[in-house]
């Protein structure tokens, strides 16, 4: 593999630390880089503050490409871009005008996948979300949206009912957490994995999973516990990889909470795992948010589900 031969040669003339498997950045310049998704094409993505970003390369380089996003009234938007998810060759992503501000605007946005010029287009607007972040696609195609409510204020599972064409035809509450803050949201099946996190962002937070029908959460069972404040993960064939954005790693875990290993990097946000192709197969790729970047670490692993 390429990328490996890359890292080997970083190493030995001491540019990255040894082993071979340390992280190595392929994109600079993301704004706040937050989250990642790999279309069942194999086309990557990541948000940021500014732009949804469409990143590309054969293993000798990767450049990444901002995504044109307009408005309902058919205006160029500047937005905060958090969680996405892929339904049916649609890429759909939610977005604020203003991280810190509670009330600021909230806007989904959908892009078609099957046009390589395609724009994305705000689709809704939300109602009544503090900070929006995961997103992810229920088994009767609907969106799951997890919103972490605002300042010391508990958050909540949100369900946006999507038609045949993909537009919201409903709003709804899925689920309203008392004491806490959701922010990843992951569905596989009839399992519902959400990261859970303290009020005050200071404290333990957790990755949980529940038995999801479609309309309701149950049976909550805690798979891994940090005090290094958990952002989003991925599901992995062997279990869950988790980025601790304060404790600045991941960490790969199976269901059972049994910890296989871990990684550092620099508020990490972020994590996916890798298949193949471009990218060695069982590594991840982590978008660094105080960096700005998006790094790969090859020998972590971590296959995805």
């Amino acid at each position: 593999m390429k990328l490996k031969r890359a890292m080997a040669a970083l190493a030995a003339f001491g540019l990255c630390a040894a082993p071979v498997d340390a992280a190595v950045p392929i994109l600079w310049q993301i704004p706040a880089a937050e989250n990642q998704l790999t279309t069942e094409a194999g086309r990557w993505f990541i948000s940021g503050d500014g732009a949804v970003y469409e990143g590309s390369g054969d293993g000798n380089g990767f450049e990444r490409r901002a995504l044109p996003a307009r408005r309902l009234d058919g205006t160029l938007q500047r937005c905060y871009f958090l969680g996405m998810a892929e339904r049916h060759g649609r890429l759909y992503t939610i977005c604020t005008d203003a991280a810190l501000n509670p009330f600021a605007i909230k806007r989904l946005f959908s892009l078609d996948l099957s046009d390589p010029a395609a724009e994305l287009r705000e689709i809704y607007r939300p109602s009544g979300l503090a900070l929006p972040n995961g997103l992810a696609v229920d088994a009767a195609g609907d969106l799951v949206l997890a919103d972490s409510g605002a300042a010391l204020l508990p958050g909540r599972l949100v369900k946006l009912r999507l038609d045949s064409h993909g537009q919201v035809t409903e709003q709804l509450t899925l689920h309203q957490f008392p004491l806490c803050k959701p922010n990843g949201v992951r569905i596989d099946g009839e399992r519902l994995y959400v990261s859970l996190n303290p009020l005050s962002y200071v404290g333990v937070s957790q990755l949980k999973r529940y038995h999801f029908d479609g309309e309701a959460l149950r049976d909550g069972v805690t798979i891994y516990d940090s005090w290094g404040f958990i952002d989003d993960f991925a599901l992995t064939r062997d279990g869950v990889a988790v980025a601790e954005f304060l404790g600045g790693k991941v960490s790969h875990v199976r269901e059972d909470g049994t910890l296989l290993k871990q990684a550092w990097f620099d508020q990490p946000t972020s994590v996916s795992a890798l298949a193949g192709g471009v990218f060695p197969g069982g590594g991840i790729r982590v978008t660094e948010r105080g960096h700005g970047r998006v790094v790969v670490e090859a020998e972590f692993g971590a296959w995805p589900r």
